[in-house]
């Protein structure tokens, strides 16, 4: 079974980060690379003269690969429709935010939360590859300096608890 991947075309406010605006650079990169991608192959040579330019030499083909194996896995195993804003769209959707902390997570060493995150996006049979793909595509981007805020909620100070990932609004 093949999911679909639509693009959203309304929009909602919250106070997790609703628009690119609100992301940092590498963020913003991980976003405009994820819709390119989801948005057809004619975007793919746009994509890799980007990731050329993004990355250093060594991981570019690298990073482009681990994307490419990660959405090629989102694709065949995605819960359910996955919803996206067309590249140049200010807007985020609440699929590209839980993509985005997947990714900042892995970058932040905290490997059982991204797979938490990603049983939200990609059936269990592909959790493991996608977040194996998506850590590759992590340390792409710290190794050329593109590292993602891990944002978390913030936590009780009468509790003691571990912050667990912010919950994603439907966008």
């Amino acid at each position: 079974m093949t999911a679909q991947i639509s693009q959203s075309v309304d929009g909602a406010g919250g106070s997790w980060p609703t628009h690119v605006q609100d992301l940092s650079e590498g963020e913003r990169l991980v976003v405009w690379a994820f819709r390119r991608w989801v948005s057809g192959p004619q975007h793919l040579p746009l994509l890799a003269r980007e990731f050329d330019r993004q990355f250093r030499r060594a991981e570019a083909r690298l990073a482009l690969q681990a994307l490419d194996s990660a959405l090629s896995g989102l694709t065949r195993h995605a819960r359910r429709t996955i919803v996206y804003h067309q590249p140049c769209c200010a807007c985020l959707g609440a699929d590209e935010v839980c993509f985005l902390s997947i990714v900042a997570a892995l970058q932040s060493g905290a490997h059982q939360a991204a797979s938490a995150m990603a049983q939200w996006l990609v059936r269990r049979e592909g959790v493991q590859d996608f977040v194996a793909a998506l850590d590759d595509l992590a340390e792409c981007l710290s190794g050329s300096g593109h590292d993602l805020p891990y944002r978390t909620r913030q936590r009780n100070p009468a509790r003691t608890t571990t912050a667990q990932p912010l919950s994603l609004l439907v966008h």
